[in-house]
């Protein structure tokens, strides 16, 4: 067993490990390993010169805490079925956890088919996404108020800052520049989609024609105007689509214009996992968060992180308020409190708060004073995340 970085001669081997394990069409492989695809972040088992398993760390940089990172997301994990329940995924999950802390990353992305195979490398549910399920004609009360156009190569610029506009609420979300929504339009063009802009309401939509559904894959408003607009829209497409599906930020605000909700079935659907990579790094990385340390100032807490797979995040670290800095050193001591990588991810990335952590490991709060809970919840504050991101 070998495990490396790809390199160009392995590209059709991994191409075939991935059509093997996915159900994409041929136009979306095509598009992804001719735009997306690249060695350099490929990482493979190989034997015999034999291509046996293969994972991507593709690149993207997001707003976490008001907080730029450059993450790797880990797609395309994927094993030929000889090798299964062998230990190959470990071995290279393992390999790339390793390579990520050497790399200097603070946190990485992955979206689980099945969260059991990942929870134990450390990745844990992060972001969620909710989704409309209604008949079309029930948005018979909504008028486009504005003339939508299709989107071209040349319009990435507005995409973009259309996005950047309607991000500014949320947290955790990619950042997308205009070479972003070049290959964006790629993207969904390469599934048999549609994007299409409505610059004087400030919002786009990009969807597919299943049948007799209309799916969307992002509905972005900027104000509740261009909202209806954009339902309007869609509800023209009534007697070709009898069936909508909208998915959208957990915050979203359909939910409360919609005319009958009884009518309107909607789902929460689990969509990102998330990990710490470098738990020193990333309590380092607040300091340029907008937080309030005055009211933390010369508090400390010592956390012991249990991670099973980065050994450098095995310590108790001793977190403390100085000067209105936040700092972080490894102590040999005893903890104030323990939680694994697990826990450590869902606080970092926002999706869960202290109390919902300390509720969920059993934690007795009372062995902690009032000034270190005050610390942990300016530390990890609960926020609304958004993620759309496919590969």
């Amino acid at each position: 067993m070998n495990i490396r970085y790809a390199k160009p001669i392995d590209k059709d081997q991994v191409v075939s490990v991935w059509n093997y394990c996915f159900e994409d069409g041929e136009d979306f492989v095509k598009y992804y390993f001719e735009n997306v695809y690249d060695e350099n972040n490929t990482i493979i088992i190989e034997e015999n010169d034999e291509v046996l398993s293969a994972l991507q760390l593709n690149k993207y940089t997001i707003d976490l805490r008001d907080n730029k990172y450059d993450v790797s997301y880990v797609v395309g994990v994927s094993s030929k079925p000889e090798v299964r329940g062998l230990g190959y995924m470990k071995h290279l999950m393992t390999y790339t956890l390793e390579e990520l802390y050497k790399n200097g990353e603070i946190v990485s992305l992955l979206m689980a088919i099945d969260y059991r195979l990942y929870k134990r490398y450390g990745f844990d549910h992060c972001y969620d996404q909710i989704q409309y399920n209604l008949r079309t004609d029930e948005l018979l009360g909504f008028r486009l108020s504005s003339k939508l156009r299709k989107a071209t190569f040349e319009d990435a610029e507005t995409l973009s800052r259309i996005y950047t506009k309607a991000m500014e609420s949320l947290n955790g979300y990619a950042v997308r520049d205009e070479a972003y929504f070049n290959r964006f339009i790629k993207e969904v063009s390469s599934e048999s989609g549609y994007i299409y802009i409505d610059e004087e309401n400030n919002s786009y939509i990009a969807y597919y024609i299943q049948g007799d559904t209309f799916f969307v894959r992002e509905l972005i408003y900027n104000n509740i105007s261009s909202l209806k607009s954009m339902l309007g829209y869609i509800y023209n497409h009534n007697t070709q689509c009898k069936k909508t599906v909208i998915n959208a930020p957990v915050d979203d605000k359909i939910k409360l214009i919609i005319a009958n909700l009884k009518t309107c079935e909607i789902k929460l659907i689990p969509f990102m996992a998330g990990r710490v990579i470098n738990f020193e790094k990333y309590i380092e990385s607040l300091n340029s968060c907008n937080i309030d340390t005055q009211k933390i100032n010369n508090e400390s807490i010592k956390i012991k992180v249990i991670d099973k797979y980065i050994n450098q995040n095995n310590s108790v670290f001793k977190i403390s308020v100085c000067d209105n800095k936040i700092k972080i050193q490894r102590v040999e001591e005893d903890c104030d409190i323990e939680l694994d990588i697990n826990s450590i991810t869902q606080l970092a990335f926002s999706y869960l708060n202290t109390d919902e952590i300390f509720m969920l490991n059993e934690i007795d709060e009372s062995s902690l004073i009032n000034t270190q809970k005050e610390l942990l919840n300016a530390l990890f504050e609960k926020r609304i995340n958004y993620i759309d991101e496919l590969v």
